[in-house]
Formats: C-alpha cells, structure tokens, sequence
C-alpha cells in the first residue's frame, strides 16, 4: 500500500499596504497600473481589488516601500517589520496631470529657482483658513496633551489615514498643531493620530484640511481641493526649498476653477 504524506504550509501575514488616492480616498486611478515593492526582499505582494496589497512571511527588519501609479507622485517611506502584522497606509498625491473632477478647486503654480531654472526640490502646503471648510469638531469635552486617539463629529466630509489637518481650538488664545490620521478606528467617529498631541484642545475645536504636495522634474506644482462646504475659500500656501527656506501667499481658492500664479521666481 503506498503512503501518501500531505505537508500544510501556514503563511504569516507580514505587512498589509493600503494604497488610496489623495484627491478621492478612494483606490487609486488605473489601479492596474500601481506597483508595490519592498527593497531588499523578493517577496512580491498580493493584490486585491480594494486597493490594498499583502506581503506574506517577511523576515523582521527594516525595509525600504516603494509605491508608484500612473497619476501621482511615487512615495517611498522606510518602515520596520517585527513579528505582528502591519498596516501601512500609502495616500498618493495627485501629479499636475491627473485628471481633476470639473468641481476641484486648484492651486497651480510654476516654481524657478534664483537663476530661472526649474526649481526641482520644493514641497507646497495649502491649509484651509476659512473656518466655514472645517472637515469635523472635536466631540469630547477635552483633548489632553499626549493624546493618540481623536473622537469627532459635525462631519461635512469623509476623514482618511493619511489624512492632514490643521487642529484649531476655539477663543482668541486658541491652541493650534498640525496632526496626521494614522487609523480610523470607528468609522466616521474615531480616529488615531500619527503622533501624541503636543497641546490640548476643548469640545468643539476645528479640523482644517491640509494639502500637501512637492514639483515635478519641471518645476510644475498643483494642489487640488475637494469636498468643501462653502464654494469659495481663503487659503495660507507656504512653499518650502532650499535650505529650508520659506515663502509664504494667501491664495483665494474657488471649487470648479484654478487659481493660477503663474511662474514663482524663489531666491
């Protein structure tokens, strides 16, 4: 009688990566498109039709994530895999080429260095200063310093990881920090934060959207809004280059038309 010997192989979960578009929050354009590699491995993830992608029994370590897509910037992030599976959410930013929805609001901009070549290493921030846009409130009657989680409410929008916000509290000494969505934890209710919070804010504090970008290979930048309660809004774009020099312009924003400034000569 011959034996037959049944050998099961158990995978291990390693690392989940979540890639969504920065504009929409939903998977990115040409999903078929997007690649997702780690540096230093040879395993090769597995994709799934939500966007997200499965590398299976890696070796604990530090690795370098490389995410690229047709419309977008390629982000590269370095992270560390122990022995628990990890998360790792990748929000793509949209290239001057993508193709905006008619009802954005757009920033766009052509950035020459001092001697009028491209400027080439120049990152933008847009926050959204008009109050009226606020993405969420604060729902708890305090937020202390140190906090990791967020319970909010009062939403005129979808909040995403990866997110950024401008976080403002109420008064005329209000408190005021950047945060980062790490996790959503509760859909639409609570959130984790990408880091503690550095100061405390009270019930009813606003989440101004936060828009970041950098230029292409020929000085080119835009920055799109989306989903804003009021058609017309002021925003704060500071430009960052050289050796962490700054410039900084007030910039009204109107949903459905681009606000072009043309060519920024930066010294």
């Amino acid at each position: 009688m011959e034996h037959i010997r049944v050998s099961r192989l158990k995978t291990r979960v390693s690392l989940v990566v979540c890639v969504i578009d920065g504009m929409t929050s939903q998977t990115p354009l040409g999903n078929n498109t997007t690649t997702v590699f780690l540096e230093g491995t040879r395993s090769k993830a597995i994709s799934k039709s939500n966007g997200s992608y499965i590398f299976n029994d890696l070796p604990p370590g530090e690795y370098r994530l490389v995410v690229s897509s047709e419309h977008y910037f390629q982000e590269q992030t370095l992270i560390t895999i122990g022995t628990d599976n990890l998360i790792e959410v990748v929000q793509l930013k949209p290239l001057p080429s993508y193709p905006f929805s008619q009802g954005a609001g757009l920033i766009r901009a052509m950035l020459q260095d001092a001697d009028g070549a491209p400027e080439r290493n120049a990152s933008l921030q847009a926050t959204i200063l008009t109050e009226e846009c606020a993405r969420a409130r604060v729902m708890a009657e305090q937020l202390d310093k140190g906090a990791e989680e967020i319970t909010l409410g009062a939403f005129t929008g979808v909040i995403s990881a990866g997110d950024t916000y401008i976080l403002r509290g109420r008064g005329a000494k209000a408190a005021e920090e950047i945060i980062q969505i790490a996790e959503v934890v509760e859909h639409q209710k609570r959130f984790r934060l990408k880091k503690k919070l550095t100061k405390a804010f009270a019930r009813g504090s606003l989440l101004l959207p936060v828009q970041e970008t950098r230029v292409t290979e020929r000085g080119e930048a835009v920055i799109a809004f989306r989903g804003n309660r009021v058609s017309a809004f002021q925003t704060a774009l500071v430009i960052t280059y050289g050796s962490n020099k700054h410039l900084t312009k007030e910039v009204l924003v109107t949903e459905g038309t681009t606000a072009n400034l043309g060519v920024i000569r930066l010294t």
